[in-house]
């Protein structure tokens, strides 16, 4: 066997290895991507839960208590509407208010 032949051979091997590398390394970048979504995604419904119940304490709190609870209120909708940048990768701050 010529050694221009081997040197394809081994070299179409390499090639072969590495491509299979970087399928495994992107087939575990997927999984990691993911479950960092899905955690995100746990969060942000504790996080929207979590406004649900300060909106009826707002709601139901006397007049000069409820400004007490509008600040911790905003800096929930805050999280959230991050959680959904991050979700949606989105960069746009035009949604702050």
């Amino acid at each position: 066997m010529s050694t221009k032949l081997e040197y394809v051979q081994q070299l179409e091997q390499q090639i072969a290895t590495a491509q299979e590398q970087l399928g495994n390394l992107k087939a575990e970048k997927e999984e990691a991507l993911l479950a960092a979504q899905h955690e995100e995604i746990e969060n942000l419904e504790n996080h929207l839960d979590d406004a649900h119940v300060n909106l009826k304490s707002i709601s139901d709190a006397a007049e000069d208590a409820w400004h007490e609870l509008k600040d911790s209120v905003e800096n929930l909708m805050h999280t959230i509407t991050d959680s959904l940048k991050s979700l949606t990768g989105s960069s746009d701050d035009s949604s702050d208010s």
